[in-house]
């Protein structure tokens, strides 16, 4: 063996799997059936690559008007008011996921969300994922999901309960970032001096009011 043979054996790199899946495609030569393996398997390693399939639709009668809501394998991923399409799959491309836009998969989730904001349904039962925020988001936005519908609590309230009484600010942040609103109810939680706070979206205050209204919360 020469040492120019030596060297790259020992510093050859191991293959990935869609290497290994392309060297596979070229040496199966012109076998149809040995190409159409080949095929599936560079599908299969581009797919993992990808991560996996991040469900979502435009819901348009609502009376918020039209919602994007996104599903994952683990739960409720996404709504979104007044936003793009594009917006949207660039959302769940930064989660690590494939979008795809699909009636059938989110149906069942958009369809309770559309029966409570219509007044049909009085609670929304369905998991949500939360794994694509901060630790701390996270336990604002849990906290949140605790206010019982038809009742508000404060940013201080919210952070006191959360063990951070100085992080009110925060608190606030956090919620105006929630990716789920509706179903982990942001619009709950209010500021101390009685205002309605910040809200997601152009009209963000209307909307806010909307949603306690629908719940029974007077102003």
């Amino acid at each position: 063996m020469t040492k120019t043979n030596h060297w790259l054996e020992h510093n050859a790199q191991p293959s990935t799997p869609l290497e290994h899946s392309l060297d596979a495609a070229f040496a199966a030569g012109p076998a149809a059936a040995a190409t159409k393996r080949a095929q599936a398997a560079v599908r299969r390693a581009l797919a993992a690559q990808a991560g996996p399939p991040m469900y979502y639709d435009l819901v348009h009668d609502t009376p918020l008007g039209p919602l994007w809501i996104a599903v994952g394998e683990h739960g409720l991923l996404a709504i979104e008011y007044e936003s793009s399409e594009d917006s949207l799959r660039s959302y769940l491309r930064k989660l690590g996921g494939q979008p795809v836009r699909s009636a059938e998969r989110v149906g069942a989730t958009a369809q309770q969300v559309r029966q409570y904001l219509l007044g049909e349904a009085r609670s929304l039962d369905m998991p949500v994922d939360l794994s694509h925020v901060t630790p701390f988001q996270r336990r604002v936005l849990e906290e949140a999901r605790r206010v019982p519908r038809g009742q508000v609590r404060t940013y201080m309230q919210i952070a006191n309960s959360i063990g951070n009484p100085k992080a009110v600010r925060a608190v606030g942040q956090a919620l105006r970032r929630n990716p789920i609103p509706i179903v982990v109810p942001c619009h709950r939680v209010v500021a101390s001096d009685g205002t309605l706070g910040g809200y997601g979206g152009k009209m963000r205050d209307q909307r806010k009011l909307d949603l306690l209204k629908l719940e029974g919360v007077s102003f």
